[in-house]
């Protein structure tokens, strides 16, 4: 399994991964700027994607979406960890660029490239004591809608599957808002 850690930073990196960040750092393997297209990896390349902590930090992330779309294989996993938008972490970072929630990864299924396969969002303790991290995890789209700036999660992390076919070529022609 060909594996790849985008923007795997400068302490980090996936074990048995190609290590890919902006900054050279003795395990980066490919220093590259996100936001600068393409990407030095050949189409159908890779069996598995991880991004930590980094599509917050990306200026325009349909087009770095659409990159790992490329990059990938049909089936190919890539598992995603971003501050949750009501997250003191999505804000408190002044290079994040982005704030992101389930929403903004279950909208890329209506393009027909990725697959929302798994989902988590993270709280803190208080919160999972109280059952609120249960029934958010099971109501996404409600506890965002009514409830997410009351009870505000930590992160999101979701795992999407890779889907090649002729009517999907481009994420930034077939996105819907």
């Amino acid at each position: 399994m060909k594996i790849l850690d985008v923007g795997c930073g400068p302490k980090t990196k996936k074990e048995g991964a190609i290590g890919l960040d902006i900054r050279p750092a003795p395990h980066v393997d490919v220093v590259h700027d996100l936001n600068n297209y393409p990407y030095p990896f050949s189409d159908n390349e890779f069996d598995y994607v991880e991004m930590s902590h980094i599509i917050e930090h990306v200026q325009r992330p349909l087009h770095l979406l659409n990159e790992i779309h490329r990059i990938a294989k049909n089936g190919a996993i890539i598992r995603i960890i971003t501050p949750h938008y009501t997250s003191q972490l999505s804000y408190g970072d002044l290079e994040h660029f982005h704030h992101l929630g389930w929403i903004s990864f279950a909208l890329l299924e209506n393009t027909g490239m990725f697959k929302l396969k798994k989902h988590k969002l993270w709280f803190t303790d208080f919160y999972k004591v109280f059952g609120i991290s249960v029934l958010a995890n099971k109501f996404p789209r409600r506890w965002e809608k009514y409830l997410a700036f009351i009870f505000p999660a930590l992160y999101i992390e979701v795992f999407l599957e890779v889907q090649k076919n002729e009517n999907a070529k481009s994420l930034l022609n077939n996105y819907m808002y």
